[in-house]
């Protein structure tokens, strides 16, 4: 893309102002878009997104992504398809992130899957889903072209431990340390490696990986850690028994997050193991997951994952018995809430939002915002709005959990603009947490 605006934006973002980014990607949508070639528009909301995504402005974040998939013409959607799977994980809608990250993997063309592997396996480890999501950490950890597989393998280490196979867990955390990672990134990975050694009762060895960890000082133990410290050091014989912590090992261990923003540039330098492929990724001599077909892993997990299914149906059930009861208790409250009505209605929060924005009040307090970036974001928003309150409402469409609608703007010089404008549920109430600005042919 030819543009000053766009080239400045890029600047920006490439050395970590997202807000000053985001203004000059707006900037060059506004100023540049007569000249826009093909893939421009595309490429142009993706970079917005991007902005969106790193400032965690997620609401927005993912309406402007899906804006760059409908441009048909921008050749990196399986990029914007792993950021709206990535903003949809970030938002705890975990199976439409599925979707998109599979989406993604679907395509022949798409340079480097192993993003997409990697978010669909942060996906299926918050469903609970721990076979999957091993199966797709795996896949990020072993595909050639992922410059850094320590996340994956940090993240296998713990899909294995939920899985109830502290051996394995041991292997992928040895293979992260064959990488020349350094500071809290190895040191999380020795306090992770000595934690399932204690589960497997390999305590000297557990006693070393501890002391790696907290080496050079900086890095603190997790609570959880530092009574399985505690607890190996007893059985060395390093403390006395009146000093132990009571044992709560349950190797606790969290899933790194998510991979980081497609259509990003300069992602570093390649890692290189000492063995990676030969003696530092664990192989069929030492673990069968690396070489086991997702129908063996299957296989491997069938008890557990029966326990665990009982164990959630148990609690679908009184989950179902709740919810009759809840019905039967709020009969018509319950059934207008899921219908998209509440209190104040959509038509009245965007009512009060024109009156106080014409007013020169402060409208933020009607968006939904998370933060001071997201105040930002709906300041800037806010400048490009018509400073009017005769206002008259074209369409409005409710669901349970968001609403949209199409108002007309009458302008103090008689001229008509018109705003598509989204709602977001809060409570019983709701928030606006987009806005823009729509022709008169496609307003209705």
């Amino acid at each position: 893309m030819q543009s000053a605006n766009y080239e400045q934006a890029t600047i920006a973002y490439n050395s970590g102002d997202y807000p000053s980014a985001l203004r000059g990607f707006y900037r060059c949508l506004k100023e540049d878009y007569e000249n826009f070639g093909a893939g421009d528009a595309g490429l142009l909301y993706h970079r917005l997104g991007n902005c969106l995504l790193k400032m965690h402005n997620l609401n927005e974040a993912l309406a402007t992504y899906r804006k760059a998939l409908e441009d048909e013409s921008y050749t990196d959607r399986s990029g914007v398809l792993v950021n709206l799977g990535t903003t949809l994980n970030g938002m705890k809608r975990y199976q439409e992130a599925i979707e998109y990250f599979s989406r993604a993997l679907a395509d022949t063309d798409y340079r480097t899957p192993y993003k997409a592997e990697f978010g669909l396996g942060n996906s299926y480890m918050r469903l609970g889903m721990f076979v999957e999501a091993g199966t797709a950490y795996r896949k990020a950890a072993l595909d050639e072209a992922n410059p850094n597989p320590v996340k994956a393998l940090m993240n296998l280490g713990a899909a294995f431990t939920a899985l109830g196979r502290p051996h394995d867990a041991v292997e992928a955390y040895l293979a992260i340390i064959d990488f020349r990672v350094s500071g809290q990134t190895l040191n999380r990975a020795y306090e992770s490696l000595a934690r399932s050694y204690v589960s497997v009762g390999r305590y000297p060895e557990a006693n070393t990986a501890f002391e790696d960890a907290l080496r050079d000082g900086s890095y603190q133990l997790s609570e959880a850690a530092q009574e399985d410290y505690n607890r190996t050091r007893a059985y060395l014989g390093l403390i006395d028994d009146d000093q132990r912590t009571p044992d709560s090992s349950g190797l606790d261990v969290e899933a790194v997050g998510a991979w980081g923003t497609e259509g990003e540039e300069g992602l570093g330098q390649k890692l290189s193991p000492e063995n990676y492929g030969a003696g530092g990724v664990p192989t069929a001599e030492n673990t069968g997951f690396f070489t086991a077909t997702d129908a063996d892993l299957m296989r491997i997990s069938k008890t557990r994952m029966r326990t665990e299914r009982k164990l959630r149906h148990t609690g679908l059930k009184l989950f179902l018995g709740f919810i009759v009861v809840l019905f039967v208790l709020l009969g018509g409250a319950v059934f207008a809430y899921t219908q998209g009505y509440g209190f104040p209605t959509q038509s009245q929060v965007i009512t009060d939002f024109f009156d106080t924005h014409a007013q020169g009040g402060d409208a933020t307090a009607y968006w939904v915002a998370n933060g001071e970036e997201d105040i930002h974001t709906i300041e800037r928003i806010l400048d490009g709005v018509a400073p009017s309150s005769n206002i008259s409402f074209d369409s409005l469409e409710r669901s349970m959990g968001s609403s949209t609608a199409t108002v007309s703007v009458t302008l103090p010089t008689g001229g008509i603009v018109h705003y598509r404008v989204q709602l977001a549920r809060d409570l019983l109430s709701w928030r606006i947490n987009g806005i823009e600005l729509v022709f008169a042919s496609t307003a209705s």
